[in-house]
């Protein structure tokens, strides 16, 4: 369920930025279209996200994982999205960039995945922590697949 909040989160502000303009050009039936399929497509971006997960947790050593599968899945996939979020934000400039730019940048990326992942391990207090705010995101996470499957009623819908 924590993987679907970083997700719907972005794809909700991103909604929201154009929604001004969206309001000026398209008529209701076109705009609930538009977010619908922006509401489909941060569905599969979850549901592929989370298949990734669960091969990942059986392909790694049992030992890697232990009983912390929740919280360090939950906080990479956090972790992923701010990155994916700065990526966004950049990425004029990371067209750009060459092998020696990208390089360090890419170990940069790896290193705060390395950290998070031996701080979750060390630490028994943020496992604990990361744990109770995912299971405070549920509540969220539902709200966000009611709005996921109206969106993709809208999206069949317009293709009929």
């Amino acid at each position: 369920m924590a993987i679907a909040f970083p997700v719907h989160v972005w794809a909700i502000i991103n909604i929201l930025d154009f929604l001004p303009a969206w309001l000026l050009r398209l008529s209701a039936w076109e705009l609930a279209g538009v977010i619908g399929y922006a509401l489909v497509e941060a569905l599969l971006e979850s549901g592929i996200l989370w298949l990734v997960l669960v091969a990942l947790g059986f392909v790694l050593p049992r030992k890697w994982l232990a009983d912390k599968f929740v919280a360090l899945s939950s906080i990479l996939v956090w972790l992923l999205a701010a990155w994916v979020v700065l990526v966004q934000f950049i990425f004029g400039h990371i067209l750009q960039w060459g092998p020696v730019q990208m390089v360090p940048g890419l170990l940069v990326v790896a290193l705060t995945f390395g950290l998070v992942y031996w701080l979750v391990q060390r630490y028994e207090r943020l496992d604990g922590w990361i744990k109770r705010l995912a299971q405070g995101l549920v509540v969220l996470t539902y709200l966000y697949m009611i709005f996921d499957l109206l969106g993709l009623v809208v999206v069949i819908l317009r293709n009929l």
